[in-house]
């Protein structure tokens, strides 16, 4: 919004893949963003049979992705220190948590490549918010990018 002429008209919305599938929608208005475009913005997403989310500070990952991205980690030194298998991890979140997918899975299906991106810029922001693990790393050079390159944490 610093780039902008009319920062009172400046908001952001993050759609989660696949959209026709998440109903979940984040709303970030910017520090100067009228109320009245907050509002006209939710009305929007509501119209659109979605359910908006207001993020009330613009930070790494917004609210979902602040939580998804580092869970991607932990899943893999939950892999490393129990020796539980990819599936026994994601079956655990479905089966425990209720998630509809696997951390593993989500994260083969999101890619490893909007992963990597989000983890860079989170830990450059806040190291305290994520522990980077190799892997994913590891995974992003190789270009084992998850559903969209073939193969991920699944092949």
């Amino acid at each position: 919004a610093n780039t902008t002429s009319r920062p009172e008209k400046f908001i952001g919305i993050h759609f989660f893949n696949p959209p026709q599938l998440m109903k979940l929608v984040e709303v970030i208005p910017g520090e100067k963003t009228a109320q009245e475009i907050t509002d006209l913005t939710k009305d929007y997403v509501k119209s659109v049979n979605k359910q908006a989310v207001l993020c009330r500070k613009d930070v790494p990952g917004f609210i979902i992705n602040r939580l998804f991205i580092p869970m991607v980690h932990e899943a893999c030194y939950a892999k490393d220190r129990t020796g539980a298998t990819l599936e026994e991890i994601d079956s655990a979140v479905k089966f425990n948590l209720g998630f509809p997918m696997g951390i593993f899975e989500l994260a083969d299906f999101t890619g490893m490549d909007v992963i990597h991106k989000a983890t860079v810029e989170m830990h450059l922001r806040d190291k305290k918010v994520i522990n980077p693990h190799p892997t994913v790393e590891k995974m992003f050079d190789e270009k084992k990018l998850g559903q969209k390159s073939g193969e991920g944490y699944y092949k």
